[in-house]
């Protein structure tokens, strides 16, 4: 008798802890786990899993979706009444406000978009042989080496802050460099020995909405060697609110600001173009202790987007070696498409203006 009541004491011990795994219609799982807790109830976690995510759920509001849910394809948003869901496309860069009224297959819309034929032949950074090439002003000689600005890192969008951190590339032989910038109500210049300057605190802050021209000069004794201009654009108020909404809900989830949410908050920048802010939360990521080999690849890909080849080859050479190491053969393979793109740019380039430090490297 005593044999018997052990082995169904064992039975009912085996059946508290068995860990049912139900499939769901979609891609995603849920995993309900049976333990024996203080009142004798059972509890649910539910674990979301797709192969291909294709953006997060940002806000409550959903009625099956709770903020921080993967988005997986063919997912659906269903709002509660009077809810609106906010979710963050990674294909497409787009932020989705998702109410009753235009509820539809979210996932559809955050699919990768159509290159239109506006698109197809737009001038970018990536994109170079779209340029014009026939028009030259004075100090355009591209055999003279040139101040080229770092950051604020644009790439034809805006930035957010309103005294940003100026800094360029040095030019051999410049003895000094000159700091120049115009724009609404701001007309200012100085003088710096290094390559890279401060917002000046005496001067009027950036205004939102407003367009800018910064042009680095450099000198050699007295002389001007040669100039770079670049034209960068504060973002208006109204969006920086939207931004700054997303990436309080980015900080308000319930998990921990790891990499999976610098991914979130790069789509969020990159929705308004904000490469520079893109940049700098990948950069203090890395600077972290990241070694993930995606965070160092989408850090490749906006240094690529702001022009900088030689930060992006820096990046794509980190994320090949991470990838391999780490035996992911999907991210080095997305890496091997930048260095690709990376590859023709420089060789666009290079037979513009003659060889540089990058040729070593093709």
């Amino acid at each position: 008798m005593m044999l018997t009541l052990q082995n169904s004491a064992s039975a009912i011990g085996k059946k508290i802890f068995t860990v049912q795994i139900v499939a769901l219609a979609s891609i995603s799982t849920l995993i309900v786990l049976n333990s024996s807790s203080v009142w004798g109830q059972p509890q649910s976690i539910a674990l979301r899993q797709c192969k291909n995510v294709e953006g997060k759920v940002m806000s409550e509001g959903d009625r099956y979706l709770s903020p921080g849910s993967p988005l997986c394809p063919g997912d659906k948003i269903h709002p509660e009444n009077g809810a609106t869901v906010t979710v963050v496309c990674f294909l497409n860069r787009k932020i989705l406000y998702i109410g009753q009224h235009n509820v539809s297959d979210a996932a559809n819309k955050c699919a990768r978009p159509q290159v239109t034929e506006s698109e197809q032949y737009q001038c970018t950074n990536l994109k170079p042989q779209n340029c014009p090439t026939d028009f030259k002003g004075q100090g355009d000689d591209n055999t003279v080496p040139k101040p080229r600005l770092i950051s604020p890192y644009i790439s034809d969008g805006s930035i957010l802050n309103t005294q940003p951190l100026i800094s360029w590339r040095a030019v051999s032989d410049a003895t000094s460099y000159t700091v120049k910038m115009e724009g609404n109500d701001v007309n200012w210049q100085i003088k710096v020995n290094k390559t890279v300057l401060p917002y000046p605190r005496n001067q009027p802050q950036l205004k939102f909405g407003s367009t800018y021209r910064i042009t680095i000069f450099a000198y050699q004794g007295n002389s001007i060697m040669s100039y770079a201009p670049l034209v960068i654009s504060v973002l208006p108020e109204k969006e920086q609110l939207e931004i700054a909404s997303l990436v309080k809900q980015v900080n308000e989830l319930k998990a921990p600001l790891n990499e999976a949410a610098v991914e979130v908050l790069d789509t969020i920048y990159m929705s308004k173009n904000l490469v520079n802010e893109s940049i700098e939360t990948l950069k203090a990521t890395i600077a972290a202790g990241s070694q993930n080999p995606k965070i160092y690849r989408i850090l490749a890909d906006r240094y690529l987007e702001a022009g900088l080849t030689d930060e992006a080859f820096g990046e794509y050479t980190t994320a090949k070696k991470l990838a391999k190491s780490s035996k992911n053969p999907k991210e080095l393979s997305k890496v091997q498409e930048g260095l690709k793109l990376w590859e023709f740019i420089t060789n666009y380039q290079r037979a513009r203006t003659g060889p540089s430090s990058n040729d070593e490297r093709i």
